[in-house]
């Protein structure tokens, strides 16, 4: 079945008359009842009695014509939707918690703004899982630890990060034994961070008395001002508890990596919207490096 058949039909019930027909499409009488001919054997249904020179739409014919209309009326729309400037499209965005609870709200109301026509998805994630779900074409775009290096894909910086090490104030320059005396607090193993804090263990030779999996920030500063352990902490969630400033001291710790955050996509990506999506976003935060 084909656009221009059901085009054609339309127009036979809408004018009347095959030449009716024919002279609004500007064609001649004979395709269209080719087509129409054509129409009717796919479907299995007669469309039109046939009274002399008339036409008479068969209750079948009738309701062809209303998913014919539907038809016709949503392929406008979808040939419509790239004649202008405005963007479109399904933008599917996976996301470091870091990056979605610190850096990305105010951007993305902006980009929103400016983007209606884009239907954005947002997919919070640990890192490892990001990167597989953008390698299955899941993701078109993510925002985890970087820079990446793959032979399949790139990577660009988007904030800027680094981990904090966030004590209680009773132990505002600790020693290893101190922190040997107190828990810590990490994320699961799939995140990058996890993995950054266990090498930091390892060549530091601290160990804490237990080692605890408590992946909520709140939680883990909560435990902090009970002076129960200590965690390495994105700097950028040190001001999101201000409020509890007096109870616990963050630091900076020379042997602990940087944290940045990268855009990260497929290098063979066609897309428009991958790329206009990272400018929007560097711009908006006064970057507008490339």
């Amino acid at each position: 079945m084909k656009l221009s058949q059901l085009g054609f039909f339309c127009a036979v019930v809408e004018h009347g008359t095959i030449a009716a027909a024919a002279a609004q499409l500007h064609c001649v009488p004979s395709n269209i009842t080719a087509r129409l001919r054509e129409l009717e054997t796919q479907l299995g249904v007669v469309l039109f009695n046939r009274e002399n020179n008339r036409l008479l739409v068969t209750p079948e014919g009738r309701l062809v014509y209303r998913k014919a209309k539907q038809i016709l009326d949503l392929a406008a729309e979808t040939r419509s939707l790239f004649s202008t400037d405005s963007m479109h499209g399904v933008l599917r965005v996976g996301a470091l918690d870091v990056a979605l609870a610190n850096h990305l709200p105010p951007l993305l109301v902006r980009y929103r703004l400016e983007a209606p026509g884009v239907e954005l998805h947002i997919r919070p994630e640990h890192s490892l899982l990001l990167e597989r779900l953008l390698m299955d074409g899941e993701l078109d775009l993510i925002l985890t630890d970087g820079p990446i290096e793959h032979p399949l894909l790139e990577s660009r910086l988007a904030f800027r990060e680094r981990l904090l090490r966030v004590v209680p104030k009773a132990f505002s320059s600790p020693t290893p034994e101190d922190l040997a005396g107190l828990e810590l607090y990490v994320f699961g193993r799939t995140c990058h961070y996890r993995q950054q804090v266990d090498n930091w263990l390892e060549r530091s030779g601290i160990q804490p008395r237990a080692i605890l999996e408590i992946e909520s920030y709140p939680s883990i500063f909560a435990c902090i001002a009970q002076e129960i352990g200590f965690a390495c902490v994105p700097e950028s969630y040190i001001d999101r508890f201000a409020s509890q400033a007096d109870t616990f001291q963050a630091d900076h710790v020379p042997s602990l990596d940087s944290s940045d955050i990268y855009f990260v996509w497929r290098k063979n990506q066609q897309s428009p919207l991958i790329k206009n999506f990272i400018e929007a976003i560097d711009n908006h935060q006064g970057k507008g490096n490339v």
